[in-house]
């Protein structure tokens, strides 16, 4: 009778153990099909923030015509451009300008306050200039409001109340424009606009004589094309 009930026993036990061989067997490969052997694969690096586009070089241009805005670095300095000076070859603007002083730029002796005036003025270019075009008739307005019109056909010219506005006598060489007029001293003078050979800078260059033995004297300011954003403005 004890081994029928042991028998019995032992068959009751038989499906348990059968489950938990089966187990055994079945959960390894369940991890091994879940977490593959080896080092875990590293994580993707996330993109980093896109690179700022580059401001917008404005395009070259082909005439003298438009908005120019000053380049102090590119321009000449007055005060060193002085035909007795021996500093450096007078690049960069600075303080001061040429003819200071008894006697100075131009005829001998003192000059009165609107003629230094004048002057200083002359030497002391205008940070933002537009040039513009009616027929014969060449327009430059600065940032003080200071008007210069240039009559390229040989008119005579009015002599202007305002002291903002200015006809001058001038002619095309080429691309270039060429003025013809005198300096606040009575000397002769000329301007020149012109182009870079690149097509991004504006030149103006004035051309004088000076002193008693009339020195030549020649100043070049540089323009730049001002960018959209600042032609907006």
């Amino acid at each position: 009778m004890f081994e029928g009930v042991l028998d019995l026993s032992i068959k009751a036990m038989l499906p348990s153990w059968a489950v938990f061989a089966g187990l055994i067997f079945v959960v390894p490969g369940a991890v091994y099909r879940q977490a593959p052997p080896g080092p875990l694969p590293a994580a993707q690096p996330q993109p980093g923030p896109a690179a700022a586009a580059k401001p917008q070089e404005p395009p070259p241009r082909t005439t003298i015509l438009g908005a120019w805005k000053l380049n102090p670095d590119d321009s000449d300095d007055p005060q060193k451009r002085r035909p007795d000076s021996s500093r450096g070859s007078g690049r960069g603007m600075g303080g001061g300008y040429p003819g200071g002083g008894r006697g100075g730029y131009g005829r001998r002796g003192g000059e009165s306050d609107e003629e230094r005036q004048k002057m200083h003025e002359l030497f002391t270019p205008a940070k933002a200039i537009t040039l513009s075009m009616t027929g014969a008739e060449v327009d430059l307005v600065d940032d003080r409001d200071r008007k210069r019109a240039f009559m390229t056909d040989g008119r005579k010219l009015q002599k202007s109340k305002e002291e903002n506005y200015q006809e001058i006598a001038a002619k095309w060489d080429g691309r270039r424009l060429v003025t013809d007029e005198k300096n606040p001293r009575g000397g002769k003078m000329s301007r020149t606009f012109e182009l870079s050979y690149d097509g991004r800078q504006l030149y103006e260059t004035l051309h004088m004589t000076t002193g008693r033995n009339n020195t030549p004297l020649v100043i070049r300011y540089a323009y730049d094309v001002p960018s959209p954003a600042e032609t907006r403005q």
